[in-house]
């Protein structure tokens, strides 16, 4: 059915816990170190895994605050929803169009850094090319649905992980044969004193946080769910935790394999040069392939959940109604599906990768701010829901996660503010308009059957 019984448009229900947790897994990524180690490894000055431990505690917080959210508004448009349910229109709007821009840039990212991946075995092969490859057939899997992705979804995250541990071995034995630090065990990979910056760190951090990213999507599949919204909320948990340990071991190794992060040949494509280091051109290449089938798996998880964020504004009316259309046959917002492919691929041939590493995140942690200040006001203030460890869970950790998102915006580098808060801008200019100069409330169409 894509109607409720008020005749409202609805997508399908078709996963289930494990599913949800696979298709966090896939968004996040394990092996998301590989592709992510050249830039955070430089930006850190060589303490990538402190900074995705940061990242960690960062999102945590707000993690929890997505399950409790979830657990009370189980539809289509995360961050938008939730901030529109326990705040107001207005405000939901602004997280909606913040978080938008994650969605829009983390798929541009993704097939960039896949593509070039790519290019750099195949260079007889154009990028235009190379991207449109890409695109398309994951574009495909979105547009017949989410029952057809799941299935997709399992079969990549195997391969992803078959990934990871073909890359630990080779790092274990490279580094037992004097290779990079020569020892499997040593501080280093972790802390160094001579390279070390607290401002360095937190602008490693800003690009941490990418790893994270994909809890929120899993919210956004709240309305393709059949389980409940609290066992959505705790799926969120659950994949973070998993991806952090994941991510966190191979920024080991993959630092202790090569200590001097000032000497990469081309710090976009670093894992590269990790890998041969590790198993040699046998390991690079297959590393590589990998990285490049589960990328485009990591871009499909992007296109859905943004798919679906653009499809539950769009059809509360904040903004245009073709992006709410649904397929007769498969329930999936094709129109929304189309955008962001159309706009994958132009951005991604267009922006460096540099670019897209530094604007990323500005849109995830305004909406995380968002998301945290809905907890605090839904549950601690309107409920008054403050017993036992009601207080932490409904008061202090959402803070905390506020204060950390800002720590991290404040050390963001100075493009990804001005980009950030050029899109904010656009937002609040489009929003005025809709409102005729703020002068009237934003009616959302399916506010009361919805919230």
């Amino acid at each position: 059915m894509g109607k409720n019984a008020a005749g409202k448009q609805e997508l399908k229900k078709v996963l289930k816990t494990r599913d949800l947790v696979i298709f966090g897994l896939i968004f996040i990524s394990p092996n998301s170190a590989q592709s992510l180690f050249g830039g955070l490894t430089t930006s850190s000055h060589g303490h990538g895994l402190l900074a995705i431990l940061v990242g960690l505690v960062a999102m945590i917080f707000t993690a929890f605050s997505y399950g409790k959210m979830a657990s009370i508004v189980p539809k289509a448009g995360s961050t938008y929803s939730f901030a529109t349910h326990a705040l107001n229109p207005t405000i939901g709007f602004i997280a909606g169009w913040a978080i938008l821009l994650d969605y829009l840039i983390f798929p541009m990212l993704v097939y960039k850094l896949g593509s070039s991946f790519a290019v750099e075995m195949m260079p007889f092969m154009p990028l235009w090319l190379m991207l449109f490859i890409f695109i398309v057939p994951m574009t495909i899997f979105n547009y017949l649905g989410m029952k057809v992705s799941k299935h997709l979804n399992l079969i990549m995250l195997l391969l992803k992980l078959l990934s990871v541990t073909l890359f630990l071995g080779f790092a274990i034995h490279a580094l037992t044969n004097g290779v990079g630090a020569g020892h499997v065990v040593d501080l280093k990979g972790i802390f160094d004193t001579q390279t070390f910056s607290m401002n360095a760190l937190i602008a490693g951090s800003s690009i941490a946080v990418l790893s994270y990213i994909g809890f929120d999507a899993i919210t956004a599949l709240s309305e393709d769910a059949q389980v409940s919204g609290k066992t959505v909320g705790r799926a969120v948990i659950i994949t973070c935790l998993i991806s952090a340990g994941l991510i966190g071991i191979q920024i080991y190794f993959a630092t202790l394999l090569h200590p001097d992060f000032t000497t990469f040949k081309n710090p976009d494509t670093a894992f590269y040069e990790i890998a041969l280091a590790a198993g040699g051109s046998s390991l690079a290449i297959m590393t590589t392939i990998l990285l490049n089938i589960t990328g485009a798996a990591t871009a499909l998880a992007g296109q859905a959940s943004g798919s679906r964020v653009l499809f539950g504004m769009a059809r509360d009316g904040v903004l245009p109604s073709f992006l709410s259309q649904l397929h007769p046959k498969y329930k999936t917002p094709v129109n929304s599906v189309l955008l962001l492919a159309v706009l994958g691929y132009i951005g991604a041939l267009l922006i460096p990768i540099r670019l897209f590493f530094l604007i990323v995140v500005f849109g995830a942690l305004i909406g995380f701010i968002f998301v945290n200040l809905a907890v605090i006001l839904e549950f601690y203030i309107k409920r008054k829901e403050r017993n036992g460890g009601q207080i932490f869970f409904n008061f202090i950790s959402p803070l905390l996660g506020i204060a950390v998102c800002i720590y991290i915006l404040i050390g963001m580098d100075a493009t990804g503010k001005i980009v950030g808060v050029s899109w904010l801008l656009i937002g609040f200019l489009f929003l005025a308009v809709k409102t005729k100069g703020f002068k009237t409330r934003l009616k959302l169409d399916s506010l009361s059957e919805n919230l």
